[in-house]
C-alpha cells in the first residue's frame, strides 16, 4: 500500500479515538441543548409567580424533561403529570409524580387546571395539530404556557426525512432498536405555528430556531461526519434551516 493509502486508512485505535470524540461531542451538545430548555422552563416558572405550579409533560416517555439537571425545576416536580400513549415507557418514568396513559387529543384533565404544558419532539407526530392545540388550550389556565420543541420542516434533514418512508428509517436505525413513530410535520414551521396559535387561543411569547441537525445521524459515524459539516456550512448561510424549533405559546387571558 502506498503512503496515500496509509493516510486514508485508520487503525483500530484511531477509530476508537474518533468514536470517543464523537461521543464526547454528542454528549456536550445534548447537555447544551437540555440546559437551554431548562432556562426556558425556568423563565416560565418565574413568570407564573405560583409557588405550586402544575406542569404536564405530554409525550414524556421513560425520561422526559424533569429530573435531568439535579435540583433544577425541582419545584415543578411535586405536582407534575406525565402523559403518554406508551404505557411501558410511562411506567418507567421516575421524574414525574403522576402518570396517565392517554392521547393528547383527549386529556383526562379538568379545564383551566394546568400552568405549564411541555411537549418535546412530539408535534411532528401529530396528524391533527389543531385538535391537540385546542385541547391544550382547554386544560391550561388563562396566562398558562405551552412549551414546544419540535423539528423545523425547512431543515434539510427534515426535508429528506419527510420524503423517506418510515420503513427506511426503521432499517437505518435498526441497530438502535425500535421503530420510528409515523411523522406528519403539519405544525413544523414558524409560520404554521403562529397560524395555529392564533386559531387556538394562544399568543406567541417566543419562537426560535437552533442547529444540531447532524445529531439525527449519531447512529452512523460516517453520516454523522458528513451531516455535521453540512450543518455548519448551512448555518453560516441562514438560521432558517436550523433543525430545532423552540416555541412558547401563552394562553390568551380571558376577558
Amino acid at each position: 500500500m502506498n503512503g496515500f493509502g496509509k493516510d486514508l486508512s485508520l487503525s483500530g485505535n484511531n477509530r476508537d479515538r474518533m468514536d470517543e470524540r464523537i461521543r464526547g461531542e454528542v454528549s456536550r451538545l445534548r447537555e447544551e441543548a437540555l440546559g437551554y430548555e431548562y432556562l426556558i422552563v425556568e423563565d416560565l416558572y418565574k413568570s407564573l409567580g405560583n409557588k405550586c405550579p402544575k406542569l404536564v409533560e405530554i409525550g414524556c416517555g421513560s425520561l422526559g424533561l424533569l429530573g435531568r439537571k439535579g435540583d433544577r425545576l425541582a419545584a415543578l416536580q411535586a405536582h407534575s403529570v406525565g402523559i403518554d400513549v406508551d404505557l411501558e415507557g410511562l411506567a418507567a418514568n421516575q421524574h414525574v409524580t403522576h402518570r396517565i396513559c392517554a392521547t393528547c387529543y383527549s386529556l383526562p384533565l379538568q379545564s383551566n387546571s394546568v400552568d405549564v404544558i411541555v411537549t418535546r419532539w412530539m408535534f411532528e407526530h401529530l396528524e391533527i395539530p389543531e385538535q391537540a392545540l385546542r385541547e391544550f388550550s382547554r386544560v391550561l389556565k388563562s396566562g398558562g404556557f405551552l412549551y414546544i420543541k419540535t423539528p423545523n420542516l425547512w431543515n434539510y434533514v427534515m426535508m429528506v426525512s419527510r420524503m423517506t418512508p418510515t420503513a427506511v428509517h426503521n432499517f437505518l436505525r435498526s441497530a438502535t432498536g425500535g421503530d420510528n413513530i409515523p411523522t406528519f410535520y403539519r405544525a413544523n414551521t414558524t409560520t404554521k405555528l403562529r397560524e395555529l396559535a392564533a386559531k387556538s387561543g394562544f399568543s406567541v411569547r417566543r419562537i426560535e430556531s437552533y442547529s444540531y441537525s447532524f445529531m439525527y445521524y449519531i447512529f452512523n459515524k460516517e453520516l454523522f461526519h458528513v451531516m455535521r459539516f453540512l450543518s455548519k456550512l448551512m448555518g453560516k448561510v441562514t438560521k432558517g434551516t436550523h433543525l430545532m424549533l423552540c416555541c412558547v405559546l401563552e394562553k390568551v387571558q380571558e376577558a
